[in-house]
């Protein structure tokens, strides 16, 4: 199932792309292997994030790609994880970069807190479940709240580009 929200005029596509398990195993361990809390991140305050090569990240590109590209026409120009542990958050930001047409978030973990998303003196938020996908406009300035949580909060993030 795919949904459509148009928040302030702005459209959110929301849907669920599901991981191989083994996939998904491999990304967790790389986690729990590499996890740690730093502020050396874009947008992470107190975790995790890598833009490096990952376990799994080019067998993730590959799935996940071969899926974008065939139901939204669109295909990874770069991703990232970010993990969040107990009480980290993102900041208020957006998705910067040459040839970047939109922003995407696939989420690894079942325990999510709301992203929340902001234009003008609007505010949406979702609850994202485990493998659930967003998509959405690369400028849209969204932010991750701190929350106590006991398990991480795991996704991929990632900009797109149209296909040409």
């Amino acid at each position: 199932m795919i949904n459509t929200y148009n928040l302030f005029a702005v459209p959110v596509v929301h849907g669920k792309f599901v991981v191989p398990i083994d996939l998904h195993k491999k990304i967790i361990k790389y986690i729990d292997k590499n996890y740690n809390n730093s502020d050396n991140a874009y947008s992470c305050i107190k975790g995790f994030q890598t833009h490096k090569k990952f376990d799994g990240k080019k067998e993730l590109n590959e799935a996940l790609n071969i899926y974008l590209k065939n139901n939204l026409r669109l295909t990874i120009a770069n991703g990232w994880l970010n993990v969040l542990g107990n009480n980290s958050y993102n900041i208020p930001h957006k998705h910067l970069g040459d040839d970047v047409d939109c922003a995407g978030v696939l989420y690894l973990s079942a325990e999510n807190n709301n992203i929340t998303f902001v234009k003008e003196d609007k505010i949406f938020e979702l609850k994202p479940k485990l493998f659930d996908y967003l998509v959405f406009p690369f400028d849209l300035i969204h932010y991750v709240l701190p929350e106590e949580r006991n398990e991480k909060r795991i996704c991929y993030a990632f900009n797109l580009s149209e296909l040409k």
